[in-house]
Order: C-alpha cells, then structure tokens, then sequence
C-alpha cells in the first residue's frame, strides 16, 4: 500500500475521494500532457466516466474532459441536471454506442425521466443531506451521471427485475430502473413510490462505485497458491440467499449494507406507518445479512491480503457482534 493511500485513509472513510482524483489526473497528463480540471483546490468538475473507462483502459483520449463524450460517450446526447439545492446530480439522455451491450445491458434502453420521475428524483437529491449527510456526499462524489433504463420487451418479457446497477467497467454511472422508487434488498418492496427508496438506490450504486476505485490500487485478496483460486473466486455460501457467492462478491455486498444500515436506520427514525413497519425489518435485516457476510469473510483470513484485512477491521467497527479479525 502506498504511503499516499495510508495517509487518505481515517477511521470513518477507507479512502477519500482526493485520491481518485489524483490517480485520474495523473493517468490524464501522462496521456494528453495537460493538467486535468478535476486536480485543483477547490470545487471540481465531476469525474467524467467515458474518459475516465479510457484512461483505465490505457486509451488516449479522444475528447476534453469537460465535454459531453467524455461523460457519455457521444457529442449528441443531454445531460440534464436535476436537484435544487446542494446536491445536484446529472442523468443522460442517451450513451455511446454500444455501451449498454458492453456491461450486459442489451436487454433494456435509455430514457428520459416524466415529470412525476423528476420531482421523485428532485426531492430524493434534495432531501439526502438532511437525512444522511455521509450518503449525501458519497453519491456526490461517485455518480457522475445517472442513466435511467426500461426493459425492451421483445428481451424482457418479465418487465423490471433489477432496480439498479453499476458495473467496474463504467466508472462514475449508475443505472436505475423503475423498480428503484420500490425495492430495498434483499427483498422488501414498497407498494407506492418511495422517494426513499430512490435514495438508497442511489447511495447502494455510488457504495459499489466507491469500492470499486479503491480495489484499482488495492488488491483485498490473497494472490493463488500453486493451483488454488485467487483469493477473491472463492466461494462461499449465502445462507440468506441460499447459494454461492464469489469472496469479492461477499465483499462488495457487505461493504454496502453496512453503509445502507446507516441509512436505513436513519430513514427508520423519521418514519410512520407502513414504511416504518417495512424499514424496521429492513433494518434487521441489513444487519443480519452484514454480520453473516463480515463472519464468513474473518472465517477465511487466508484469502484476504493485508489491505483485505485492514478493510475488514474498519467494517468491522459497524458490524452487530463483530469480532477481531484473525490473521494467518
């Protein structure tokens, strides 16, 4: 770990975003030779993610930074910025050229929010501040731009089954469906649209981003012992799923449900009713599904390097009924 990384990182943030930033800005000026207009004091532009999934993948860039392309991929495409206070956040129109196929997402489209999407959406941006200020800049910092989709008929008889996504490969973006305005994971559903399920969709998205850029200089997993699998392809068991998940999948999904509690209880204490009924199991359930995740993990230190481990501890601190980490 580079003693830049070990400087960034504090008890409440495995790594600020002040390094992402560098590490962008440094991949920019050694491509282009020019500063990037996200390295200075100061306010910043977002990170644009058709430049930034470039530069990762040692392309030259083929546009400024502060052009549409280098947010969405084409020259043509909206992006309309929506949210009246603070946080403001940005959805497009449409993306480059096979980009949707390229993160395996052939099966929906792009569209534009309604008017009713929009004031969900205005309100949820609005309101995130005041009810979670930790979600609040998390989501600011790691979605550049918000893509909404539908399913195409003719390859999505079924309709909606995913609320949100985001992928490694597409940095900065997160993708919504209709579903997120209902769905809290593992499987709870409001029955009317949820401004604050909207949120924690939101924040779910931005969590597995932010993860995503500290794992491009930190490896969490123990390297492959002679033919054995590298420390992340592991599997283990999901009682709660009841199937077999990958040890770097575990990782990203507690690493958001322990960040998705704060939230969840933070919503639980303002709420009335029928939603609070529906957040207090989701609260219970967020906490089970965390400290089996965190337990299955310190069950198997051996597949976790040191920056795996370190990780882990300060999860650790949020997790019910956390023990040490043991460490081979």
């Amino acid at each position: 770990m580079s003693t830049v990384v070990a400087r960034e990182r504090t008890r409440t943030e495995p790594r600020g975003l002040a390094v992402v930033r560098q590490r962008y800005a440094a991949l920019l000026t050694s491509a282009a030779a020019g500063p990037a207009p996200w390295s200075g004091p100061g306010p910043v532009d977002p990170l644009p993610p058709h430049l930034c999934r470039r530069l990762n993948l040692g392309r030259a860039p083929e546009c400024g930074p502060r052009s549409r392309t280098a947010y969405t991929g084409r020259e043509d495409c909206e992006l309309v910025e929506f949210g009246s206070g603070a946080l403001r956040l940005r959805y497009a129109t449409a993306l480059g050229p096979a980009t949707l196929a390229d993160v395996g997402l052939s099966g929906y489209r792009t569209v534009r929010p309604g008017p009713r999407t929009t004031a969900w959406m205005t309100e949820a941006v609005d309101t995130l501040a005041g009810l979670c200020p930790e979600a609040a800049r998390a989501v600011e910092a790691f979605i550049s731009v918000l893509v909404l989709l539908k399913p195409r008929r003719e390859q999505a008889p079924l309709g909606e089954t995913m609320a949100s996504c985001s992928f490694r490969e597409l940095p900065f973006t997160a993708f919504l469906t209709g579903l997120g305005l209902h769905h809290l994971p593992p499987g709870f559903m409001f029955t009317e649209p949820s401004v604050y399920s909207l949120q924690e969709s939101l924040y779910h998205e931005a969590l597995h981003l932010w993860l995503n850029e500290i794992q491009r200089t930190d490896d969490h997993f123990a390297p492959a012992r002679g033919d054995g699998p590298h420390g992340r392809d592991v599997k283990i068991f999901v009682c709660w799923q009841g199937t077999w998940w990958t040890a770097a999948r575990c990782l990203h999904t507690l690493f958001g449900y322990v960040h998705l509690l704060r939230l969840r209880t933070a919503a639980l204490e303002r709420a009335e009713g029928a939603q609070a009924a529906l957040l207090e199991e989701a609260v219970r359930s967020a906490r089970a599904c965390s400290s089996e995740l965190h337990h299955s993990l310190l069950d198997r230190p051996g597949l976790l390097s040191a920056a795996g481990h370190e990780l882990l501890d300060w999860i650790g601190e949020s997790v019910p009924g956390r023990r040490a980490v043991a460490r081979r």
